[in-house]
């Protein structure tokens, strides 16, 4: 592999980080902001109570499934006996799955915002997304730390 072609799927590597912290931060909210007004209605007086319930299931499979894509995740291991296309999409696919669980941290605050309706909660939303993007961007010194691991 010649170090131009290093870089370069180094870089599809980065853009699809990025794309894909993108498509899960849409998708995420776009699944609240569809339900957040069918969750809070219910016979209950108190219409914000009746939410409690989805919450606290949302609460307990949040780190269930956390747990589950942590454990894949270990599983990926590098080899310096394959060949480096195969440790590359390794790479690749262990960076996917931390970018989904990272991206799980986002959901408190979306629940939050189903509850409160308040649009500060979206902000520190999209921020903590974007800074949890900017700090796991792939890069040669992180696959190579990857490697020798």
């Amino acid at each position: 592999m010649t170090d131009a072609e290093f870089h370069e799927a180094l870089g599809r590597i980065r853009r699809r980080h990025w794309l894909h912290y993108g498509a899960q931060a849409l998708l995420m909210g776009g699944a609240v902001l569809a339900t957040g007004p069918r969750m809070a209605v219910g016979a209950a007086a108190n219409p914000r109570l009746a939410t409690w319930p989805a919450l606290l299931l949302l609460g307990a499979l949040v780190p269930v499934v956390g747990a589950l894509l942590y454990a894949v995740s270990r599983g990926l291991r590098p080899n310096l006996r394959r060949p480096y296309a195969e440790n590359l999409r390794i790479y690749q696919a262990r960076t996917l799955l931390r970018d989904s669980l990272l991206s799980l941290l986002a959901l408190p605050l979306l629940a939050s915002y189903v509850v409160t309706q308040q649009a500060t909660d979206l902000a520190i939303c999209g921020g903590l997304l974007l800074v949890l993007g900017r700090l796991t961007v792939p890069s040669v010194k992180t696959y190579q730390r990857w490697l020798v691991r």
